[in-house]
C-alpha cells in the first residue's frame, strides 16, 4: 500500500467528526457508478455545497455545486432535512481514481470539508481496511466482472502485487486455515482466515488469474489486534425473509468515529439517514456500549449481498441473505393453510350435498308427472312379479280404461309375470291361463275411497 494513502487513511479515520464528514475510501469497479454521501452540521443547512478534486484541500478543484447540480457523470443532491449532500458518479474508469472533498462554502470565512479516496479498479475490488481481534476469524469478499466468471481467482500475500505470494486459488480451495469460495452468479469469491494471529496482519490482494504480468486486482489491509477489536460485528452473516427486517451490531472502540453502513458497491448512509437505495434503513448509535445497530426493513430478494459497517475508516464485511416467504416460515401460516383446506373440503360437501338433493327431487317430480297417481313396488329381489296400483280405473271396468269419473279412488291392483311357466295355481283360479303373448295376471280390483 502507498504510505500516503496509508497517511491519508489513518488520517481519515481520525477525523470523521468534523465539521463536514464521509466515508473514508471508496473502491468501486471501472464503468460502474458510485454514490458518495457527505454530512454536515445543522448550520450549514443553507450554505452552498460541493464537490471537489485534490489531496491538498486548499488547491482542489470543484467540480459541482448545489447551487448549478450538473446531471452528467457527476451530479449533487442536498438534502437539508437529513443534513446530507450525496455526489453520484457515472462511468466510472481508472482515471477517476483520485482523492476527494466534500466541500462547504462559507462566505467570509474559510470553507470546510472531509475528504474521501475513490479507487476504480478494473476487474476486482474489496474492502480497504480491516480489523479483526487475534484468534478470530474473517471472510473478506472479493468481487469481480462479469467476464471473470470461468477464470481462475486466488488471495496473494505482499505489498507489492508484482510479487506477492498466492496463498490459495479456487482451483484448489484450501479448507484450512485460509479457504476461498467462488459464486460465479453474484460475481464474488470469499476468502476466510481462521485462528487469527498478529502474524497474519499485512497488505493482501485480490486477483484473477490471466497471466503473471496483467492479473487484475484489488488490495486490502488485514489488521490483527491484541486488545479489544476496534471494529467487530455480532454476526458475519444474516439471514431474513421478503418483506421483513434484519438488524446487525456493530462494535466499535472509537466513540467519536463516524459510523456508516454501506453496500459495497453501492452507497453509504449514516445514523441521519432513513433510507439505502431505497430500502428503509434505520441506524441507531449507543455510545455508552460502543455499538451502533442498523435495521434495514421491507426486504427485497435483490437485498441479498454484502455490506460493511464502517467506523473511523475501518470496515467489517457483513452478509445479508432474503430468503422468499415460506409458509413454514410461521406456525400461524401453517394454522391458517389447514383452516383454508378444512374450510374449503367443508364447502365441497355442501355443494355435493345439495346438488344430489337437488336431482333427486328433480327425479321424483318428473316421474310424478310422467305417471300421475301410479305407483310400482318390486316384492321381492328376484322381480318375478310386480304390483301396480292404479288410481284412475273406475271399478268393474277392464284393464286401461281410463276413470270416467273425476276424483274416483278405485284402485286396480296387477301381478306382472316375468316368467308365464312359473305362475302359480293359485293365481290360475282366480283367472284363465296365461298365454306366451300375455304375461300379466289380474287378480283383484279393490275400491279405496267412494263418496
Amino acid at each position: 500500500m502507498d504510505p500516503l494513502m496509508l497517511l491519508f487513511l489513518l488520517i481519515a479515520g481520525l477525523t470523521g467528526a468534523d465539521s463536514v464528514s464521509t466515508v473514508s475510501w471508496v473502491s468501486v469497479l471501472s464503468g460502474g457508478s458510485v454514490t458518495i454521501p457527505c454530512f454536515y452540521e445543522d448550520r450549514y443547512k443553507t450554505h452552498v455545497k460541493y464537490w471537489c478534486r485534490g489531496k491538498d484541500w486548499r488547491s482542489c478543484t470543484p467540480i459541482v455545486h448545489t447551487d448549478s447540480p450538473q446531471e452528467g457523470k457527476v451530479s449533487v443532491r442536498d438534502d437539508p432535512d437529513q443534513r446530507v449532500f450525496t455526489v453520484t458518479i457515472k462511468n466510472l474508469t481508472a482515471r477517476d481514481s483520485s482523492y476527494f472533498w466534500c466541500g462547504v462554502r462559507i462566505s467570509g470565512g474559510s470553507d470546510v470539508g472531509g475528504h474521501v479516496a475513490l479507487s476504480v479498479t478494473d476487474g476486482v475490488f474489496t474492502v480497504k481496511w480491516v480489523h479483526v481481534q487475534r484468534g478470530g476469524s474473517v471472510t473478506i469478499p472479493c468481487f469481480y466482472e462479469d467476464r471473470y466468471k470461468t477464470h481462475v481467482k486466488y488471495w496473494c500475500r505482499g505489498y507489492d502485487v508484482r510479487s506477492c505470494t498466492p496463498i490459495v486459488h479456487t482451483d484448489s480451495p484450501q479448507e484450512g486455515k485460509v479457504s476461498v469460495r467462488d459464486d460465479p452468479d453474484q460475481r464474488v469469491f470469499t476468502v476466510t482466515i481462521n485462528n487469527l494471529t498478529a502474524e497474519d496482519s499485512d497488505i493482501y490482494w485480490c486477483r484473477i488469474k490471466i497471466s503473471e504480468a496483467s492479473d487484475p486486482g484489488d488490495q486490502v489491509s488485514l489488521s490483527v489486534t491484541f486488545g479489544s477489536q476496534r471494529l467487530s460485528v455480532d454476526k458475519l452473516e444474516v439471514t431474513g425473509v421478503e418483506g421483513d427486517s434484519v438488524s446487525v451490531q456493530c462494535r466499535y472502540e472509537n466513540r467519536d468515529s463516524l459510523k456508516l453502513w454501506c453496500k459495497i458497491g453501492g452507497s453509504c448512509v449514516s445514523e441521519r439517514s432513513v433510507s439505502l437505495d431505497g430500502r428503509p434503513v434505520q441506524i441507531m448509535d449507543d455510545r455508552v456500549n460502543g455499538v451502533f445497530s442498523v435495521t434495514v426493513r421491507r426486504l427485497e430478494r435483490k437485498d441479498t449481498g454484502w455490506y460493511w459497517c464502517d467506523a473511523g475508516g475501518l470496515q467489517i464485511p457483513v452478509h445479508i441473505t432474503v430468503n422468499p416467504i415460506s409458509m413454514t416460515e410461521s406456525p400461524w401460516s401453517s394454522l391458517f393453510l389447514y383452516v383454508g383446506l378444512g374450510s374449503l373440503v367443508l364447502l365441497l360437501i355442501i355443494i355435493i350435498i345439495i346438488t344430489w338433493k337437488v336431482r333427486d327431487k328433480h327425479k321424483k317430480k318428473m316421474a310424478k308427472r310422467q305417471n300421475p297417481g301410479r305407483t310400482e313396488l318390486t316384492l321381492n329381489p328376484n322381480h318375478e312379479y310386480t304390483v301396480i296400483d292404479r288410481s284412475d280405473i273406475i271399478e268393474g271396468a277392464p284393464p286401461g280404461q281410463a276413470s270416467e269419473e273425476p276424483g274416483a279412488d278405485v284402485t286396480y291392483s296387477s301381478i306382472v309375470l316375468q316368467d308365464p311357466e312359473q305362475v302359480s295355481s293359485r293365481c290360475s283360479s282366480h283367472h284363465p291361463a296365461v298365454t306366451p303373448a300375455s304375461d300379466v295376471v289380474y287378480s283383484s280390483v279393490a275400491l279405496k275411497h267412494r263418496e
